[in-house]
C-alpha cells in the first residue's frame, strides 16, 4: 500500500517556548509527492520540486528528548523538514513504545519525504532495544565464531526485528578493524583484527541486514581500529603507515561490492592518507577523493555526531556542517542540543544561498538521500504496529547459537575442565546472568556479585570477601568484564584453589589472569554470552572459537577444545594487513 500522494501539508503549530528557536524554517507548498511509489525516474520529479529549504533538511540527522510526538518534537521536525531522526536510549521505554513513537514520527511526515528513523543497535555493548527482540552478543563474538552464515544470519533477523518497531535505518555494522589493543572506543565492537576476516564478516552482516529492508550504514570510514584515543573528548589521529590505513579501507570495499547503502565517517585524522591533520569527516581528499574517485562509492554518507568534541571544540557544529557537505557527506548527525541544530540549519541554508555549497553538490547530496529512501522501501505503508509486534524476537534463539560458537578456550587443565557440577564452587562476577547460568548447574554454589566498577573505599573489602568466599570453595570462577575485576582473580588465587577465569569483555584482557589455571573468552557480557559461558564450562557445549585477534604469546586463530587439544586450522597466520 501507497503512503503517499498529492497532498497538502498542514500549517505548523506556533513554536514551542521550550525550543527558544530564533529563527524556524516556514513552511513551502506541499511537494506533490507521486501517486505511486517513486523510482528512479520519479526521484527526480521530487528533487526538481523541492525548495531550497526543503533540500537543506533533508541534509540534517536530528535527535530529541522525550518519548513521544509533543509540539516541541513537531516544531522540530517539520520546521526543518529534516531528512532523519536518530533513536537513543533516552526515548526508549518499552517495545510497544518505540514502536508507537517511532510510528508517530512518520505519520506526522506523511505529507512530505519520509525519513530515515535510525539506531544505534550493534549487539553486545552497544544496544539501545532489549524488550522482546533480538539482542545479538556483539561482532567479535561472531569474529571468534568464523561463520559468514551467522552473520548474515544475525544481520537478517536483527533488521527484521528493527523493521517491525518502525526503523528503516540502522548506524551498524562496525567494520572498523581492531588494530590497536589499546583502542578505547572500538575493541569488541569490531569483528576482529584481520582485515580479511572482518571484510568477510562485514559484508555477510550488510547483506543479512539489507534483506531485511533496512538502510544499512556501516561505520567509521576510513577506519578507527588503529586509534588509542576517543573521538568524543578529543581528535585522534592515526600514526600508521600507509599500507596499513590502506588496508584498513578494505571492509569498506568488500560491504561496497556486496551493496552497501552508506557509510558513517570518522572523526579521526590519517595523515599518510592526506597529508594534513584535517578530520576524515571534513575531508575533501578522504570523502571526495578516496572514498568517492577511487572506491566509485554511490551511496549514502553521514557523518559521526558533529557535537563531539573532536569537530565542536575545533571547528563549532555550524562550520563543520558546510564544511562535511563540501566535502562529500550526505548528511550530518546533530542528535543532542537544540541550538546545535539551529546552528546547523543556518550554516548550511547560507552556504546554500551563498553558492559555497554549489546546487549540483546540494542535489547530488539529496538525490542519494532519495535514492536510498525509494530503494528500502521508506514509502510503503508499514503492518499495523500490533500485527507487528506479534512476531517480534522469533529468532531471538540465534544470538544463543552466535554465543556458543564464538566461546573460546585459551588455556586449559585436566579435570578442572569441564568442571564437575558436583563441585563447592564459588562464583564471583560483575554480571547477575552469570550468576544466574552457574546457579542452576551448580547446586553447592556460592556467589558474590560485585559492581563493575567498584569504589575506590569498597575495594578493600571486596578483596577479603573474595579471599572468604574462595577459601570455602573447592574451585573459584571468575568472570571479567574490564580490568578493574582483574585483582579479584588474583585475590581468589591467593587462595590456594585453583582458578577458572571468564573474560566476558575485550580478549585482551586474558593476558593478564597468569594466576588463572583456566581462560575462557566469550568477548560479551550478554545474558546469551554469559549462558552459553556456563554450558561450556560444565561439557554442556564444546569451545569450538577461535580467536578473532592477537594476543601476546598467542596467534590470531587459537583456540583449543574441552579436552585442551588445538583446534583445526589454529596454527593459520593473519590474512595480509591483519593485525602485526
Amino acid at each position: 500500500m501507497m503512503v503517499l500522494a498529492a497532498c497538502v501539508r498542514a500549517p505548523l503549530p506556533p513554536p514551542a517556548p521550550p525550543l527558544q528557536m530564533r529563527v524556524v524554517a516556514p513552511v513551502s507548498a506541499p511537494l506533490l509527492l507521486p501517486a505511486e511509489s517513486p523510482s528512479p525516474p520519479q526521484v527526480e520529479v521530487l528533487l526538481s520540486r523541492m525548495t531550497l529549504e526543503d533540500k537543506v533538511g533533508q541534509l540534517m540527522m536530528v535527535g530529541f528528548a522525550g518519548k513521544e510526538v509533543d509540539p516541541a518534537i513537531t516544531q522540530l521536525l517539520r520546521g526543518y523538514r529534516v531528512g532523519g531522526v536518530c533513536v537513543f536510549g533516552r526515548n526508549i521505554a518499552s517495545a510497544a513504545q518505540i514502536g508507537r513513537l517511532n510510528d508517530e514520527v512518520r505519520a506526522l511526515m506523511s505529507d512530505s519525504v519520509p525519513p530515515f528513523i535510525a539506531v544505534d543497535q550493534e549487539g553486545g555493548n552497544v544496544v539501545r532495544l532489549s524488550d522482546g527482540n533480538l539482542v545479538l552478543p556483539g561482532n567479535m563474538v561472531l569474529g571468534a565464531a568464523r561463520q559468514p552464515e551467522l552473520a548474515y544470519l544475525a544481520g537478517l533477523a536483527q533488521g527484521e526485528d528493527l523493521h517491525r518497531l518502525g526503523f528503516n535505518m540502522n548506524l551498524a555494522p562496525v567494520l572498523d578493524v581492531n588494530s590497536n589493543p589499546l583502542n578505547p572506543v572500538i575493541g569488541i565492537r569490531a569483528f576482529g583484527d584481520d582485515v580479511a576476516l572482518v571484510s568477510e564478516l562485514g559484508a555477510r552482516f550488510v547483506e543479512g541486514q539489507q534483506d531485511a529492508h533496512i538502510v544499512t550504514v556501516a561505520k567509521h570510514f576510513p577506519g578507527h581500529g588503529a586509534v588509542d584515543a576517543d573521538s568524543h573528548k578529543s581528535l585522534p589521529i592515526v600514526r600508521a603507515p600507509l599500507l596499513q590505513v590502506r588496508q584498513q579501507l578494505r571492509p569498506f570495499e568488500a560491504a561496497m561490492e556486496a551493496g552497501l547503502d552508506g557509510l558513517m565517517t570518522a572523526h579521526i585524522a590519517t595523515p599518510a592518507l592526506t597529508g594534513d591533520e584535517l578530520p576524515a569527516t571534513l575531508s575533501p581528499r578522504v570523502l571526495g577523493g578516496v572514498l568517492r574517485e577511487e572506491l566509485h562509492f554511490k551511496g549514502l554518507v553521514i557523518t559521526d555526531e558533529l557535537e563531539m568534541d573532536a569537530i565542536d571544540r575545533r571547528y563549532g557544529v555550524g562550520r563543520a556542517a558546510v564544511l562535511a557537505v563540501s566535502a562529500g557527506a550526505d548528511m550530518v548527525l546533530i542528535p543532542w542540543r537544540l541550538e546545535k541544530k539551529e546552528e546547523v540549519w543556518l550554516a548550511l541554508l547560507e552556504a546554500a544561498r551563498s553558492g559555497e555549497i554549489s546546487p549540483a553538490r546540494l542535489d547530488e547530496a539529496v538525490r542519494r538521500i532519495l535514492h536510498a529512501k525509494v530503494s528500502r522501501g521508506l514509502f510503503e505503508a508499514l503492518p499495523p504496529l500490533q500485527t507487528r509486534l506479534a512476531s517480534l524476537g522469533e529468532k531471538r534463539e540465534l544470538a544463543g547459537r552466535i554465543a556458543s560458537a564464538g566461546v573460546t578456550l585459551l588455556r586449559s587443565k585436566a579435570r578442572l575442565f569441564p568442571l564437575e557440577t558436583s563441585k563447592r564452587v564459588a562464583v564471583i562476577s560483575t554480571e547477575a546472568s552469570f550468576i544466574t547460568a552457574m546457579g542452576r548447574r551448580f547446586p553447592q554454589m556460592t556467589s558474590l556479585l560485585v559492581p563493575a566498577i567498584p569504589a575506590a573505599r569498597a575495594r578493600d573489602d571486596l578483596k577479603l570477601q573474595t579471599r572468604a568466599l574462595a577459601e570455602a570453595a573447592e574451585v573459584v570462577v571468575v568472570s571479567v568484564t574490564n580490568s578493574r575485576q582483574l585483582e579479584l582473580v588474583t585475590n581468589a588465587a591467593l587462595s590456594g584453589r585453583p582458578v577458572i577465569t571468564v573474560v566476558l569483555g575485550a580478549p585482551y584482557l586474558a593476558a593478564q589472569v597468569h594466576a588463572s589455571k583456566v581462560v575462557l573468552l566469550t568477548y560479551s557480557y550478554r545474558e546469551a554470552a554469559t549462558e552459553a559461558a556456563a554450558a561450556a564450562i560444565v561439557g554442556e557445549k564444546g569451545t569450538p572459537g577461535k580467536l578473532p585477534v592477537a594476543l601476546p604469546q598467542l596467534p590470531f586463530g587459537h583456540g583449543l577444545d574441552p579436552v585442551g587439544r588445538r583446534l583445526a586450522s589454529q596454527q593459520a597466520a593473519p590474512a595480509p594487513g591483519g593485525a602485526p
